[in-house]
């Protein structure tokens, strides 16, 4: 293809020799008259012509060089395409472009600086030119992973070249060859790139795009027999069944069983069985294989027991009631008796306290007479004689006088009557019962019944879920013979749930119920009778270990009833907690440990003995703050025995210790606590009815924040004991309490109001007919106050009231007589008497008719006050009112034989001179007298009596004032209109 011509080398190397010397001569660089010297003889060129990149064809770009091999540059190069001279210039390039289909010759001739040249020749042929070869790729735009996808390829090459075709699936899978399948394994869009190459090294491409979708796991659905939500629970001797039905649009599936114990069903049948031959917890794996390879699986978790007190469940119950009923002990007498001094701690000091002396009090020098009745005793009220005679004689007028000296407060000043404390009642002999041991009963007996301690709550939960339930009955032996003769049945329902494959359950709730009988006497009739009820529920939401709610119930019921006689024996013990948040501040506990004894031996329809004995704690916590809304711990006992069972109880005892606190308004803070402890002892050892003996004996505490300000500054303590005893015809009871009450708002141990009661009361009855014959009682109040905390008490009330009841009935009593007594003291910001007051009231009354109402009565109330009203230590200013009530009706027919109600309001101003005399300055004198006779059942009086007589003097001044007023009225056929009325009237006096 290629060839150089030599044979023409010296040819063109003299012409171009030449061709230089005329060059030279013609430019006159030569003269003919210069002398010529000889030149060395001219260097050879040579050369060669290659052509760039070896082309073959008319599509291949043709570009010449020449070059050199011998010579002296610079060159001139004529270049010659085909023998036709293209290009003349000093380049050694030359380039000739695209030429047509056939053979071609380049030479290029080259003349060197010396002179010297050749020529070199380059021959070649080109062909026609290759064409690249064309490819398709037949692809579905869709898939499923793990599915044989069919793919193809086209490809050709128009100049006929063997093709080397490649395809890349994108997932690091490369083939040659033109069709075929491929599985993708993961979902996910893959760009599928095909190649074709030819020999001449020409390509094609194509590429076609395919999404892999998941492929659907094969449609399992499994049943088992026991069939239950979460674990399986089964009988050692049972066997679990398993059905499986399965379905996949892609193709053939197969089941595979592992039964967790090292054996498995592969291939599975649609229905397989198998017996664990040893008690354990099995994890049973049914898998269901697809076309593709997927796999869809179901885990079971099989609990396999012999005995259902092995269950984990059972077991976790037995932990949790061993630790609960390890703590009780503990709790309750920590939070009862921590000292274990048998006394509950709260009451102790309501148990040292002292009672008040209220006898001290009244009758300092214990001579039997009350001090402070000289005041009222003592005291002389004006002559009303004297004043009629100073006003002269009465003269008849029209209408009662409208004078102000016939009115109170022209002798009483604002501030002298009654005080409020004077009229607040005095305490009820129940006074401490009201306030503590009443609402310690209504707390701990009122909303004891919480949901743990309900069968039914526990048989509502497993009601909720799909659980394993399973019956068998079994014998035991109950008399020790070594031959099982006793025939007991047994139901469990057990759910375990455990859904996030983390280890602990999130729910367990088991039931367990047992019943066992016996012919005991052998008389064909079962009469002993066994029954246990135990539940549990847990929920244990985040799988932690730690459940945020357990309830568990354990209730054991021993019956002996042979148609006569029975005999019942009850065990409860609960046990809840519930911590929703997991903060370690629980929410609710409740801890409970009953034992009751019921005993019927037929005679009646009542109780022979009843015996019970109660340990409790409750923890409600609803805000989670750590301090409970509700807190309480009891422990009561209560026994009680009627061999007759006539309903009347010839013994019976009660003893209660218990602790109650509450936050009332939820701020952390406890507000209220109270505490009592309480003993009962009663007899009625001859059934009749009638306790012969009873003797209660309680101590309590009640204390209160009242402004929630997390001090608890209220104080309520008391003590006391009733006695009852009935020795045939005579019958006895005393009551007896003492209630102290403080309040320190500040709490800083200085006491701003204290409160004294002791209450005693004893009666007697002296037939049979159940109605006391007489009662004694008094009751005494102590009450000072010291607002500023300064130690000494700005007010001091002290008020006894001593009563004496003769005769009860169906209504009331027949007589009685009541006398009360109070001293009131104020004092100035000094600590001098401000003020004293002194009440004295008697009152006796008597109920004829026995309808609950006084026929007869006589009420007389003296009250005596005196005050410093110029601050100088004296009590220059003292008032007397003497109220007197009367009324006598002794046939009780409803008519009054008459009645009185008469009032004495006396006041004097005085002085104390130098020498401590007491000199008397003013005095003002007011009474009212009413007196009516014959006043029938509607209240009209045949004849009535008013009067009033007023006075007033200013000693200082010599002045004086004086009325008196007397009012007879007449209505003689009590119709309630008089038919006559005389006023008289008389009035003297000397004002300034």
């Amino acid at each position: 293809m290629y060839r150089t011509a030599r044979e023409r080398n010296s040819r063109h190397r003299i012409h171009t020799g030449l061709f230089l010397v005329a060059l030279m001569l013609g430019s006159g660089c030569l003269s003919a008259t210069d002398e010529i010297v000889g030149q060395p003889e001219p260097s050879v060129v040579t050369a060669s012509v290659t052509i760039e990149g070896s082309p073959i064809s008319a599509s291949d770009l043709i570009i010449a060089n020449a070059v050199i091999e011998e010579g002296t540059a610079p060159f001139i190069a004529n270049w010659r395409l085909d023998g036709v001279l293209v290009q003349t210039s000093n380049s050694l390039a030359y380039d000739a472009g695209f030429l047509s289909v056939g053979t071609h010759t380049i030479e290029v001739e080259l003349t060197d600086s010396m002179g010297a040249s050749t020529v070199s020749t380059v021959i070649f042929t080109l062909l026609e030119p290759n064409r690249a070869p064309t490819v398709s790729l037949e692809l579905p735009s869709v898939g499923i992973a793990g599915i044989p996808i069919a793919w193809s390829v086209d490809a050709a090459d128009p100049d006929g070249d063997n093709l080397v075709v490649e395809v890349d699936f994108s997932d690091g899978v490369t083939l040659r060859d033109l069709s075929g399948q491929h599985i993708w394994g993961e979902p996910g869009t893959y760009s599928v790139r095909v190649s074709a190459t030819d020999s001449s090294g020409f390509l094609a491409t194509a590429q076609e795009s395919i999404r892999i979708d998941d492929a659907n796991a094969p449609l399992l659905t499994v049943s088992t027999n026991p069939s239950p939500q979460g674990r399986i629970h089964l009988n050692l001797a049972g066997e679990l069944s398993i059905a499986t039905v399965v379905e996949d649009p892609l193709g053939s599936t197969s089941v595979s069983i592992d039964w967790g114990d090292d054996s498995t069903s592969d291939p599975a049948l649609a229905e397989e069985s198998h017996q664990y031959s040893e008690e354990g917890i099995y994890v049973v794996r049914v898998t269901a294989t697809g076309p593709t390879g997927i796999t869809t699986e179901r885990v079971f978790h099989v609990e396999v027991v012999s005995v259902v007190d092995d269950l984990e469940a059972a077991q976790l119950q037995d932990e949790l009631e061993d630790e609960a009923e390890g703590q009780l002990e503990n709790e309750v007498e920590q939070g009862l008796d921590p000292d274990g001094d048998g006394t509950v701690d709260e009451v102790t000091e309501a148990q040292g306290d002292s009672e008040y002396d209220w006898q001290s009090d009244f009758d300092p020098d214990g001579d039997g007479y009350y001090d402070d009745d000289q005041e009222v005793d003592d005291w002389v009220t004006t002559d009303e004689e004297s004043v009629r005679d100073e006003v002269g004689d009465e003269e008849a007028t029209d209408t009662i006088p409208s004078d102000s000296l016939m009115i109170e407060s022209s002798v009483v000043n604002e501030g002298e009557g009654p005080s409020e404390d004077e009229l607040t009642p005095i305490p009820f002999y129940n006074e401490a019962d009201i306030e503590i041991v009443n609402p310690v009963f209504n707390e701990a007996w009122g909303d004891v019944d919480d949901a743990s301690m309900q069968e039914q709550t526990y048989l509502r939960s497993i009601s909720q879920v799909t659980a394993t339930w399973w019956n068998d009955s079994f014998w035991e032996d109950w008399d020790n013979d070594g031959v099982p003769e006793t025939l007991c049945h047994r139901t469990i329902g057990v759910f375990w749930f455990d859904s996030d494959g983390i280890p602990g359950p999130e729910r367990i709730i088991l039931v367990r119920t047992t019943h066992c009988s016996q012919d005991r006497d052998g008389d064909g009739n079962d009469d002993l009778f066994f029954t246990r009820f135990r539940g549990l529920d847990l929920v244990d939401q985040n799988s932690d270990g730690i459940p945020e709610r357990h309830d568990v119930l354990t209730r054991t019921v021993w019956t002996w009833d042979n148609g006569t006689y029975e005999d019942v024996n009850i065990h409860l013990f609960a046990h809840a907690r519930t911590d929703a948040d997991q903060d370690g501040n629980l929410e609710r506990r409740v801890v409970v440990n009953r034992d009751q004894r019921m005993v019927d031996q037929g005679i009646g329809s009542v109780l022979t003995a009843y015996f019970s004995h109660s340990r409790f704690i409750l923890r409600v916590d609803n805000n989670d703050d750590g301090t409970p809304e509700r807190w309480m711990t009891i422990d009561h006992t209560s026994w009680i025995w009627d061999p007759t069972e006539d309903g009347n109880a010839d013994r019976h005892r009660d003893n209660l210790r218990a602790v109650v606190k509450r936050d009332t308004d939820s701020d952390g803070s406890v507000d209220v606590v109270r505490a009592l402890q309480q003993n009962t002892v009663q007899f009625d050892n001859d059934s009749n009815g009638v306790v012969e003996l009873q003797w209660t004996w309680r101590a309590g505490v009640l204390k209160v924040d009242t402004d929630h300000d997390g001090d608890l500054d209220y104080t309520a303590r008391m003590r006391g004991w009733h006695q009852h005893w009935d020795w045939g015809m005579i019958e006895y009871h005393i009551h007896r309490f003492a209630l102290t009450r403080t309040i320190d708002h500040d709490a800083d141990g200085i006491l701003e109001w204290k409160q004294r009661t002791i209450h005693m009361s004893n009666a007697t009855d002296w037939d049979f007919d159940r109605h006391l014959e007489q009662r004694e009682s008094y009751t005494a109040t102590l009450t000072w106050w010291d607002s500023n905390e300064d130690g000494y008490e700005e007010h001091i009330f002290r008020r006894v009231r001593e009563a004496s009841y003769l005769d009860e009935h169906a209504h009331g009593w027949t007589s009685q007589t009541e006398e009360t007594r109070s001293m009131e003291i104020w004092r100035d910001s000094n600590h001098n008497l401000h003020a004293k007051r002194v009440v004295v009231i008697g009152l006796s009354s008597w109920d004829n008719n026995s309808d609950g109402s006084p026929d007869t009565y006589d009420h007389l109330s003296r009250t005596w006050q005196g005050s410093d009203t110029n601050n100088d230590d004296f009590l220059n200013r003292r008032v007397f009112h003497r109220h007197h009530m009367m009324q006598r009706d002794d046939n009780a027919d409803g008519n009054v034989t008459f009645s009185i109600n008469s009032n004495i309001w006396h006041a004097r101003n005085l002085s104390l001179s130098s020498s401590g005399n007491i000199e008397v300055l003013q005095e003002a004198y007011l009474s009212h007298n009413v007196l009516e006779w014959n006043i029938n059942s509607l209240g009209h009086a045949y004849h009535t009596n008013s009067t009033w007589i007023g006075f007033q003097i200013d000693y200082v001044t010599g002045t004086s004032q004086g009325i008196t007023v007397t009012v007879i009225t007449v209505d003689s056929n009590q119709d309630g209109t008089p038919e006559s009325q005389t006023i008289t009237t008389a009035g003297s006096g000397n004002p300034p």
